[in-house]
């Protein structure tokens, strides 16, 4: 017969194996029915760390070309899409090289598209927490583009139909008339071409991860501050945005 202790003992590991085991399967559940909702309220968090970490880093490029669409590029991506615009940017004004051209990037969505990021694919689960913590990093990104726009550091924009129609960006725009002797094609507008219409999008592999919306377009100059202020950074933006445009096929 056993004594008291052994009864007690097995009844405290018989009670820590139940408490285990109740914590294991709740934790199993949960990961069951949430684990898409953890996912994407973790996505945008990375999403927004990797923006403000991206606006305190000092950026040396000569030129910054800024992307703000429905997709979110990794470092790699950024690499190289600032590696093809930098191959096709004119020579530097002291013949030392060609101009070095950064990539600053804004992820915004419509609301179509976040709903869809908080859908589970598998079981097509909808999660209204996780919508609405994408929707916050979201106008947050749409506020920052908004103060960025403004301080006209950047003059060569490309920006999805949803960023060019909800920022009004038209407005800021110098039209296509002004830029070529004929409108373009894959002219969006008299302001905007499509990028994916333009031979540089087709030819560099790099690019194409860029959505099919992007339009590419070019603000007008900021008068007062501001990279785009200074007249010969300005004609240095006009170069850029005129080799993308009118890039032809080695």
């Amino acid at each position: 017969m056993k004594n008291t202790e052994e009864s007690r003992r097995e009844k405290m590991d018989g009670g820590e194996l139940v408490i285990r085991s109740r914590f294991l399967t709740w934790l199993d559940n949960f990961w069951y029915h949430y684990k898409w909702h953890v996912i994407v309220v973790l996505f945008f968090l990375v999403i927004a760390v990797v923006g403000l970490v991206q606006c305190g880093t000092q950026n040396t490029d000569d030129a910054i070309v800024t992307f703000a669409g429905g997709y979110t590029l990794s470092g790699g991506e950024i690499e190289q899409i600032s590696n093809v615009f930098s191959a096709i940017a004119p020579s530097k004004k002291d013949g030392e090289g060609k101009l070095s051209v950064g990539l600053n990037a804004y992820s915004i969505y419509t609301e179509e598209q976040l709903r869809a990021l908080a859908t589970d694919p598998d079981t097509k689960e909808y999660s209204p927490y996780a919508f609405q913590s994408a929707k916050q990093v979201n106008t947050n990104h749409i506020q920052n583009f908004s103060t960025y726009v403004e301080t006209g550091s950047s003059a060569v924009w490309l920006v999805s139909e949803y960023v060019y129609q909800y920022q009004n960006l038209s407005q800021l725009s110098v039209p296509l008339e002004e830029m070529f002797e004929e409108l373009p094609a894959g002219a969006y507008d008299a302001y905007a071409i499509r990028l994916a219409d333009t031979k540089l999008y087709q030819y560099y592999d790099a690019l194409r991860v860029l959505p099919e919306d992007t339009l590419i377009l070019m603000p007008k100059s900021f008068a007062l501050w501001g990279e785009s202020s200074n007249p010969e950074k300005y004609e240095m933006f006009r170069q850029i945005y005129c080799a993308i445009v009118e890039f032809e096929t080695p």
